[in-house]
């Protein structure tokens, strides 16, 4: 059970990561980043809960949480205008049609599932 909130965490951290390349320089101004940052600060609070509610030990909950914590710190902290109109519609899209803010980052963490009982 350990495994599946350690595979999660290892989504969140490439999300998390895609996100702050696209508020840095890539797509500040889009209109997709707000709702993802808030995708995944709610889906790290559903995490936390879960693993609360799981049979994982204490040890390995404050692990676990801790990491939780920090990847919520790192969300909370994307730099996002608060002028928010798209890149692709205003012509300045430096990616193209498959914009991986509006299409692609939050699926990346549905890739992730629970493990199979054994």
């Amino acid at each position: 059970m350990t495994d599946y909130f350690r595979n999660q965490l290892r989504g969140y951290d490439k999300v998390l990561a895609a996100l702050k390349a696209f508020s840095n320089d890539i797509c500040k101004n889009c209109i997709g980043l707000p709702g993802a940052q808030t995708k995944v600060l709610k889906g790290l609070k559903k995490l936390k809960i879960d693993l609360e509610a799981s049979e994982v030990s204490e040890e390995e909950k404050k692990g676990i949480i801790s990491q939780i914590e920090h990847f919520s710190k790192m969300a909370e902290s994307l730099e996002i205008s608060d002028e928010t109109t798209c890149q692709k519609t205003a012509g300045n899209c430096k990616i193209g049609p498959a914009c991986i803010v509006l299409e692609g980052a939050w699926a990346l963490t549905k890739q992730i599932t629970k493990p199979e009982p054994t």
